[in-house]
């Protein structure tokens, strides 16, 4: 224990020697490893529960550091530490009985069990029994949502009820109130009848008379109070009377709008069928558009097969001239080696001859006539021989020379030849392959007019379900729009109504959720007070049975020892009085424990009631405020609705207007491309920016305009079927 701090030791060893026997507890803590190491350095060994064990004195008292954890340990004071700081801990008292041998020995001897199977066992069945009580519950689940739902349904016809009931508290209660001013109204004429009865018993004058000028007050009073209703009636009148007449210009003026949305649909409808007409139109000239993109097509398939044929047979040709080239140049090769053969022949001749000369001149010299003439002979004959072969030879080699430089000739001929025709094709091959680029920016340019016109098809399509669903809107809004408007008018007094009564009834429950804060306030206290009881009732309790058992060890002294001088002797009397008060007390206690637990019961009920209630009303509170708000909105939201209906009227007559315009403006053109390109131009105007609606009041324009519609869409038709004889033919 030298040198370690007391704010590292979270235990300190303590020590009591008791008949030769020393108790010791130490604990370790994390930041205790200097303690741990100064013990194994002075014999004392830890075990795996962090227990001392010693081999040279008895245990009787070890406890874990896990139950020591809770234990307050007063901290040691000044003087203590000076001490220890003097002694050097000189003094330490530490356990140096027989260490155990396993931890199941520890154990079993602390009164724990070992039997780690059985528990896994129970930890199994907990689990299994907590598996159960789950799917339990899960069963259960639907069972209580089923109730809830009942609950709920119960809930709303109670509130339903309830609703019912204060609309006729309200009206009792205004009835009440009526009945309260009049009957205050007669307790007033009843209160100055009698006093006019008495001055006129008495003989006053009603100059004099004070009951005459009270009733004048009154009457004043009740005549000035009748005349602010009055004035309040009139007001209230005058402003139903101007909301009834801004009510019935709005009907006349939706009606106005209503016949101008009819007429406006039907001139929609018109413009549909124009539309339809024209998308008909636009799909014959896209299908003979995508013809003639098909046909380009195949014409550029066909193009590339008999590019990649020609390429194909040039590549042949090339290297069937390359082979003739090979056996040419091996032929060369040939007649070079032929050539200096010859050369090395005819020099071989020429050196032949030149010793023959030399020979015939020493025979000359030396030999004999005979032998000159058989020699002569004989190599006249031999030289003979070797001119016509050296002549055939030189023939041959002459005829394979010339044949040879023919046949060097002719290949010279035809590798230019080649270079001409690998030049042509050449040209050939740029040719066809700018015609190709040319090809592919024909199809790039057809896919994107496809493209386009697929585009054109898709935009067409979406304006026709644009103009259809409008129609089909405007329609029954039409329908519905005067039924709106009366309804709204309704929903708007309903909603001032409902409004007004929302406010009494949020009113109301302000003032009974601030009962049940008090309620609930009143009975935290009474909570408080049983508790409190409670544990005076516990504490008496505790007192009596101290009493009791004091008592009962009296009665065992006095039976052991009756001469003892530590006993103390009581008569029979005092022992029952004693023992009734005990009994009287601990009934007293179970009944106070008993009512103050029916107490805590009822008050906890009543606590639950009072949230309940306090949940409901909050609940309605909310139902209220949302209803009010939504009561409050339906005159903005119908207000709004008019407005986009206005809106959508406004847009419809300018859209029908510009393709007015539109059509009156291709109608006058001869050229039916011409008349395409600017339905297309009024088209993409159209979804771009429409124009403002001018109305018009003749009738026999529209008649004229929708006579050249129907005689212009033929010349159209027949234009474009002669577009389509004319491209299968070209």
């Amino acid at each position: 224990m030298e040198g370690c701090s007391p704010e590292d030791i979270s235990l300190f060893v303590m020590g009591q020697q008791d008949n030769g026997n020393q108790h010791v507890i130490l604990g370790k803590n994390e930041k205790t490893s200097s303690i741990t190491n100064n013990l194994h350095l002075k014999g004392i060994k830890l075990d795996e529960k962090e227990y001392i064990s010693s081999e040279s004195h008895n245990v009787s008292e070890i406890l874990p550091l896990d139950e020591l954890k809770g234990v307050e340990v007063p901290k040691p004071s000044d003087g203590v530490l000076k001490n220890l700081k003097e002694d050097d801990m000189k003094r330490s008292f530490i356990d140096t009985a027989t260490p155990f041998e396993s931890v199941k020995q520890a154990v079993s001897k602390f009164g724990g069990t070992v039997d780690w199977k059985a528990q896994k066992e129970l930890i199994i069945e907990k689990r299994k029994h907590a598996q159960l009580e789950l799917k339990k519950v899960h069963e259960k689940i639907p069972v209580y949502k089923a109730q809830c739902e009942v609950a709920e349904a119960f809930k709303e016809q109670v509130l339903k009820e309830l609703d019912s009931a204060k609309r006729l508290v309200e009206e009792l209660t205004l009835g009440l109130e009526k009945a309260e001013t009049q009957e205050a109204e007669a307790k007033q004429d009843s209160e100055l009848a009698d006093l006019q009865l008495k001055e006129m018993e008495q003989g006053i004058a009603n100059s004099a008379s004070v009951v005459t000028k009270t009733h004048l007050e009154v009457s004043k009073e009740r005549c000035a109070s009748a005349v602010a209703e009055l004035k309040l009636v009139k007001e209230e009148l005058h402003s139903t009377k101007r909301e009834y007449d801004s009510l019935v210009q709005e009907r006349d003026i939706i009606v106005t709008k209503a016949d101008d949305s009819v007429s406006a649909s039907r001139e929609i409808e018109k413009a549909v069928e124009d539309l339809t007409l024209e998308l008909i139109m636009i799909k014959k000239y896209l299908e003979s558009a995508h013809s003639a993109h098909l046909e380009a097509e195949e014409q550029r398939i066909a193009a590339a097969l008999a590019l990649d044929q020609d390429r194909l047979n040039w590549e042949k040709q090339l290297k069937q001239a390359v082979g003739e080239l090979q056996h040419l140049n091996e032929k060369l090769l040939l007649t070079q080696d032929l050539e200096s053969k010859l050369d090395r022949a005819s020099t071989l001749f020429v050196s032949l001859k030149d010793e023959l000369s030399s020979y015939q001149e020493a025979q000359r010299n030396l030999g004999t006539k005979t032998t000159q003439e058989q020699m002569l002979a004989y190599w006249e004959g031999d030289l003979q021989e070797i001119e016509t072969n050296t002549q055939e030879a030189l023939a041959s080699t002459t005829k394979e020379l010339e044949e040879v430089r023919s046949h060097i000739e002719t290949a010279k001929n035809e590798v230019n030849c080649l270079k001409l025709a690998v030049s042509s094709l050449e040209n050939d091959l740029e040719k066809e392959k700018t015609t190709l680029a040319t090809m592919k920016q024909r199809e790039n340019l057809s896919s994107i007019s496809v493209s386009s016109l697929e585009a054109e098809l898709n935009r067409v399509h979406a304006e026709l379900e644009l103009i259809m669903n409008k129609d089909e809107d405007s329609r029954e809004k039409m329908v519905d729009l005067p039924r709106a408007l009366q309804q709204a008018a309704e929903e708007a007094d309903h909603a001032k109504l409902v409004a007004n009564l929302m406010r009494e009834e949020l009113k109301k429950a302000k003032y009974e959720a601030e009962q049940a804060n008090v309620a609930a306030n009143t009975m935290e206290k009474r909570l408080n007070a049983i508790m409190k009881e409670i544990e005076a009732s516990k504490a008496s309790e505790k007192l009596a049975k101290s009493a009791l058992e004091a008592l009962e060890e009296s009665e065992r002294a006095n039976l052991e020892s009756d001469n003892s001088a530590n006993g103390v002797t009581l008569p029979i009397e005092e022992y029952y009085t004693l023992s009734k008060n005990t009994y009287e007390a601990e009934e007293i206690a179970y009944n106070r424990v008993i009512s103050a637990f029916e107490q805590i019961k009822a008050a906890k009920e009543s606590e639950l009631k009072s949230l309940v209630k306090l949940e409901e009303t909050k609940k309605m509170i909310k139902k209220k405020k949302i209803f009010q708000i939504a009561a409050m909105g339906k005159p903005e939201m119908a207000n709004e609705e008019k407005l986009h209906a206005e809106q959508e009227l406004q847009t419809m007559r300018a859209e029908l207007e510009q393709r007015r315009k539109v059509s009156n403006d291709a109608m006058g053109l001869s050229d039916p491309e011409g008349a395409i390109g600017e339905i297309d131009a009024a088209y993409e105007s159209s979804s771009g920016s429409p124009r403002p609606y001018i109305p018009q009041s003749n009738t026999t324009i529209a008649l004229r305009n929708s006579k050249r519609r129907r005689s212009f869409l033929p010349r159209l038709v027949t234009f474009l079927t002669r577009k389509e004889v004319q491209t299968p033919k070209s």
